[in-house]
C-alpha cells in the first residue's frame, strides 16, 4: 500500500532540478492555500441519538477539532433525548453553536431529524396532515360497448376521468359525465377502459409522513416547523458561523407516484390546455402521443418539484445571509424520474448544488458531473459533495477516503460533507469518519487540510471545458411510465439504448477529456450563444466554449431543441451522435419534421460535412475506440494530454482532471485513484511557466525548464509527471 503521507517528495520528475519556494509566501492566493480556514476543511455530518450529555458533546467538538475538521453538521437521530425541536434540544444547540464559536469551527444547520427531510420529526404529520405527500391512484373498469356505465369516483381529489379504447386509443375525457361523485356514460361500441387518476395521501418508507414537495402552501407550513425556529433562536450565527442549510433526500425515491392537487392549474399554466387526456400515457400505451405525453406530465412534475420544496429553502436561506445545499435521491443514477425529476431543473434556485457519492466506491462516479454541471449553467461557485455514506467498514480504510474525496473533487466538488460521525460512536450508518476508527488514525488532520487546500483552489472561478453532453432528459421521460414491472430498481430502469452516462464515464475516465452536460431546454435560453463554429455558455464567471457537442442516444427530442443544434451544425459546429437517432418528436404532431433535421444534420451516411467547417459524425456503436476516434476526426485539440499512461484498472481507481481559471492563474487538479503509478509526460494547452502546488502539505515548487511543443496548430506546456497510486496533484499555470 503507498503511504499517504506526502512530506519532503512530490509527484514531478523535472528533466532540471526543482526550485523549492517558501510555503508561507506573502502572496494571498498561496496563502489561502498553504493555511485553509474552517470554511473550506470537511464539516462531516455528526449523528446525534441516545441520551446526550453536554459534556461528551464538547468532548467529541475538541475531537473533531484535533481532526481539523472545519466544523460540523449536526444531525439528529430518531430517539435523541433531549426530543428534536423542543426546548431542552434548542439549548443544547446553542451550547454546541457557542463552543464551536470558541474554537473558530463552523457548523452546517441540517433541516430536520434523519432523513428524508420534510417531516419535521413527525410535526407536519400532526400539525398539517392535509399538507403531507399525495400519490397519484389509477382506477380501472374494462367496459364493453353500447351500454351504461356507472361508478362511484374514488376517494381522493379527482384529477381526471378518462375512457380509452383498447384498440384505437381514442380517449374521452368524462369529466361531464360526473355528478355528485359518480360517472354515468353511455358506452360507445369497442372495447374500452374507463379510468380515474385521483391525488390521495401517501405513506412513507421512513418513520413519519413528509411534506408535500411539490406545494409552495405546503412547503410554508414545513419552514415554520423547522427552519424559521432556528432562525428565531439562533440568527446572529447566521453568516459567519452557520453558512449553509442542508437538506437531504428530498425526492421520489419508493414514491414514484408523488403528486399533487395543483398539478393541473399548473400543466395549464405550462401548456395553455388541460392535462386530463394525458393521464393514461402515465401507465400505458396511448398510441403516437404516448411520449409527448410523457414528457409535458414529467416536465410539470419536475417543474413543480424545483418551484416547491428547494426554492422555497433557498430563499428562506437567501433572506438570511446562508447558502442552500442538499441533495435528491440518486442524484447521480441514469433515470431521474423516479427520483428527482430533473436534476438541471432541481437545483434551479439551490445555492450549492451537491452531489451524493455514497453506498460503494466509484458507485454513481459516472453521474456526478450532472451535479456540476447544473451548477456550471447556474453560474454557482460552490458544488458540494455528500461522501461515504453506507460503505461497508470491511472495505473503507485511509486510501478509499482520499480516493473518493480526490474523485469528487476532479468532477466538481469543492464542499465536503464526510459521512460521519456519531456521537458516543454508535455507528448505525458506516464508515465512522473519526479519530476513534483505527484505520483513520493519525490520517485525519492531513486529510482535512488537503481537502481545505482543494476546496479554496477550486472554489469559484470558471472550469475549462470544450465538450459539451446533450443531456436526453425528453426521452428519459418518454420512456418511463409508473408501476413498471420492469422497474425492480428505482433510478435505473431505462430503455437498452441509454448510453449518456456511459459516455461520461469514458470521457473522463478513458478518454480523458473534461466535458459539461447540456440540458435541452436551457439550450434554447440566451444564456447560450453560437459564434465562429463554437457553443458558448454566457457567464459572467463560469463562462465555457465547446467546440463539439455529443448527442447520446435518444429516441425522444424536442424540435425545437434539434433547430438549435443543425443552427450550431450549420454555422461550423461539431456534432457526434452515438447510437439511437431521434424520431420522436416530444411536441405532438411534429415526427416528421424532427426526422427532417436528422436527415439534413447526419445525411444518408454516418458522416457528413458543410462549407462553413461543420461536421457531423454517427457512431451507431458506442466504445472507447470509436468514441475517441470521432473526437480526434472533429479535429478538437485536447486541454490536456498523457503520454505513455499504464492500465489503470486496479480496484475500480482512475485517471482524473479538472481546469479552472482564477484569479488569472490556470489551476490543474490532476488525481489519480487507481493503485499504479504513473510516469508519463503531461501536455497542456498553452504557452505557459509552471509550478507544482503540493495539496497535502501546501509546499510549492516552481519548474524551472518546460518544453513547448507545437501540437497540431496548438502550443502546449510539456514536461513529464510521476503520480504514485491513490496520489494526486495540482498545478498552476500562467501564461507567458
Amino acid at each position: 500500500m503507498q503511504e499517504l503521507m506526502k512530506n519532503l517528495k512530490k509527484q514531478i520528475f523535472l528533466y532540471s532540478s526543482l526550485f523549492v519556494f517558501a510555503s508561507c509566501a506573502t502572496d494571498s492566493f498561496k496563502e489561502g492555500f498553504h493555511s485553509p480556514t474552517a470554511d473550506y476543511r470537511p464539516m462531516p455530518f455528526w449523528h446525534i441519538r441516545g441520551d446526550v450529555e453536554k459534556s461528551e458533546i464538547m468532548k467529541q467538538i475538541g475531537e473533531a477539532d484535533s481532526a481539523r475538521f472545519g466544523g460540523v453538521t449536526f444531525l439528529p437521530i430518531y430517539g435523541m433525548t433531549p426530543e428534536f425541536l423542543s426546548d431542552e434540544y434548542f439549548s443544547l444547540y446553542g451550547d454546541v453553536l457557542s463552543d464551536l464559536e470558541k474554537r473558530g469551527m463552523k457548523a452546517v444547520l441540517y433541516d430536520d431529524i434523519s432523513f428524508p427531510s420534510g417531516t419535521a420529526g413527525g410535526e407536519m404529520e400532526r400539525k398539517f396532515p392535509d399538507y403531507t405527500r399525495k400519490r397519484l391512484d389509477r382506477t380501472v373498469y374494462e367496459v364493453n360497448g353500447q351500454r351504461i356505465f356507472t361508478a362511484e369516483v374514488p376517494d381522493g381529489v379527482l384529477m381526471s376521468a378518462v375512457a380509452m379504447n383498447e384498440i384505437s386509443k381514442e380517449r374521452i375525457d368524462l369529466s361531464d359525465y360526473i355528478s355528485d361523485g359518480k360517472l354515468k356514460w353511455q358506452v360507445p361500441q369497442g372495447k374500452w377502459k374507463v379510468m380515474f387518476f385521483n391525488a390521495v395521501k401517501d405513506g412513507t418508507h421512513k418513520k413519519y409522513l413528509v411534506v408535500d414537495l411539490l406545494d409552495s402552501l405546503s412547503m410554508s407550513k414545513f419552514m415554520t416547523l423547522t427552519y424559521d425556529k432556528y432562525e428565531e433562536r439562533f440568527k446572529n450565527y447566521f453568516g459567519n458561523l452557520i453558512n449553509y442549510s442542508f437538506f437531504d433526500d428530498v425526492g421520489f425515491f419508493r414514491a414514484e407516484r408523488t403528486w399533487t392537487p395543483a398539478f393541473n392549474e399548473k400543466f395549464k399554466q405550462l401548456y395553455g390546455y388541460s392535462p386530463a387526456l394525458l393521464y393514461p400515457a402515465l401507465w400505458e400505451n396511448i398510441g403516437p402521443e404516448t411520449e409527448s405525453a410523457r414528457v409535458a406530465l414529467f416536465n410539470t412534475r419536475a417543474e413543480l418539484l424545483a418551484e416547491g420544496f428547494p426554492k422555497t429553502v433557498a430563499r428562506w436561506a437567501d433572506k438570511n445571509g446562508l447558502k442552500s445545499t442538499g441533495h435528491p435521491p440518486g442524484n447521480y443514477n441514469p433515470m431521474p424520474v423516479d427520483m428527482n425529476a430533473d436534476i438541471f431543473k432541481y437545483y434551479r434556485y439551490t445555492q450549492m448544488p451537491l452531489m451524493d457519492a455514497i453506498i460503494g466506491y466509484g458507485y454513481g462516479r459516472d453521474g456526478h458531473k450532472l451535479v456540476s454541471s447544473a451548477a456550471d449553467y447556474y453560474d454557482r461557485p460552490m458544488v458540494g459533495a455528500e461522501i461515504y455514506g453506507a460503505i461497508k467498514d470491511k472495505i473503507f480504510d485511509a486510501d478509499m477516503m482520499f480516493q473518493i474525496a480526490m474523485e469528487t473533487m476532479a468532477r466538481g466538488a469543492n464542499f465536503i460533507v464526510p459521512h460521519g460521525l456519531w456521537y458516543k460512536d454508535k455507528v448505525g450508518i458506516p464508515p465512522l469518519i473519526s479519530i476513534h476508527n483505527p484505520k483513520l488514525e493519525g490520517k485525519l488532520p492531513e486529510y482535512s487540510e488537503y481537502i481545505g487546500r482543494m476546496s479554496y483552489l477550486l472554489r469559484g472561478g470558471r472550469r475549462v471545458a470544450d465538450i459539451a453532453l446533450l443531456y436526453p432528459i425528453a426521452d428519459l421521460q418518454g420512456f418511463f411510465r409508473f408501476q413498471a414491472e420492469e422497474n425492480i430498481r428505482p433510478g435505473h430502469w431505462t430503455s437498452e439504448y441509454t448510453n449518456y452516462t456511459q459516455i461520461s464515464e469514458m470521457l473522463s475516465e478513458d478518454i480523458y477529456r473534461d466535458f459539461t452536460f447540456v440540458h435541452p431546454e436551457l439550450l434554447l435560453t440566451d444564456k447560450y450563444e453560437i459564434s465562429d463554429g463554437r457553443l458558448k455558455l454566457l457567464n459572467k464567471e463560469n463562462f465555457q466554449d465547446y467546440d463539439v457537442l455529443i448527442m447520446p442516444a435518444q429516441r425522444v427530442m424536442s424540435v425545437r431543441t434539434l433547430s438549435k443544434i443543425k443552427e450550431f451544425y450549420d454555422e461550423g459546429g461539431k456534432i457526434i451522435a452515438v447510437g439511437q437517432l431521434p424520431s420522436v418528436s416530444s411536441e405532438f404532431g411534429k415526427e416528421k419534421e424532427l426526422q427532417e433535421i436528422i436527415r439534413y444534420i447526419f445525411g444518408e451516411s454516418n458522416s457528413r460535412t458543410n462549407d462553413n467547417g461543420g461536421i457531423s459524425i454517427r457512431l451507431p456503436e458506442l466504445s472507447v475506440e470509436t468514441l475517441r476516434d470521432a473526437l480526434q476526426r472533429v479535429d478538437t485539440t485536447p486541454d490536456v494530454m498523457y503520454s505513455n499512461l499504464p492500465d489503470l484498472t486496479s480496484d475500480a481507481g482512475c485517471l482524473s482532471y479538472i481546469h479552472k481559471v482564477k484569479e488569472g492563474r490556470n489551476i490543474y487538479f490532476i488525481a489519480n485513484s487507481s493503485r499504479s503509478s504513473i510516469d508519463t509526460e503531461i501536455s497542456l494547452r498553452g504557452k505557459m511557466k509552471v509550478e507544482l502546488w503540493n495539496p497535502y502539505t501546501g509546499q510549492i515548487q516552481k519548474i524551472d525548464r518546460v518544453e513547448y511543443k507545437d501540437i497540431d496548430n496548438q502550443q502546449y506546456s510539456c514536461f513529464r509527471l510521476k503520480l504514485d497510486g491513490i496520489d494526486s496533484v495540482v498545478i498552476i499555470g500562467e501564461g507567458l
